[in-house]
């Protein structure tokens, strides 16, 4: 799963593929929280934990980024993608008559609320020393040192060597923070 806090501080946490988006859903959401989804398949779900607080549209927004950050749009190269948040009462496993839902896959009912959003990454160490990958602002906040990630040419393990190499971070939370695909640095 992935997780970070939001610059307002909010948990937000995020599935990365089947069996951990069935986890996020079913075992980490609360009637005021937040649940975060794109319109591509496959995409991960995330949840801003509310811990009976009114979330405020910022940390929606960077939930939204990660949203589209962590989904196919990084591996794809491109920018955005439709992000949609519902209340958790909305999200069901309850299949249309004659119809399947597989592991990880959810039914929306009701009204969508669409954000706009982009691709937003990038990777810090907490004060606890955690790795932590999410959108810019929510790092810049939480962690005492970080870099911005875009997409480009270098695998996972290789910028993830570089990242480790740098600040002398874990290289394996490193990797299992990121997004799949292709990474730079940005300078």
């Amino acid at each position: 799963m992935n997780s970070f806090v939001s610059s307002d501080g909010f948990l937000v946490i995020g599935g990365r593929d089947a069996t951990s988006n069935e986890i996020v859903i079913k075992k980490h959401t609360d009637a005021n929280d937040i649940v975060l989804h794109t319109d591509m398949a496959g995409s991960p779900f995330f949840v801003i934990k509310s811990e009976g607080k009114e979330i405020p549209e910022s940390t929606i927004r960077e939930a939204g980024d990660a949203a589209c950050t962590f989904s196919k749009v990084w591996k794809l190269g491109l920018q955005s993608t439709d992000v949609f948040y519902v209340s958790p009462d909305q999200v069901s496993k309850k299949a249309q008559s004659g119809e399947y839902m597989a592991k990880g896959a959810f039914m929306i009912y009701g009204k969508t609320n669409y954000i706009e959003n982009k691709v937003n990454l990038s990777v810090g160490a907490a004060k606890d020393g955690a790795v932590m990958a999410g959108p810019l602002e929510s790092i810049k906040k939480n962690c005492t040192k970080s870099v911005v990630l875009k997409q480009g040419n270098e695998k996972v393990s290789s910028i993830a060597k570089k990242i480790s190499h740098k600040f002398g971070w874990d290289l394996d939370e490193i990797v299992r923070a990121l997004p799949a695909g292709s990474f730079d640095l940005q300078k």
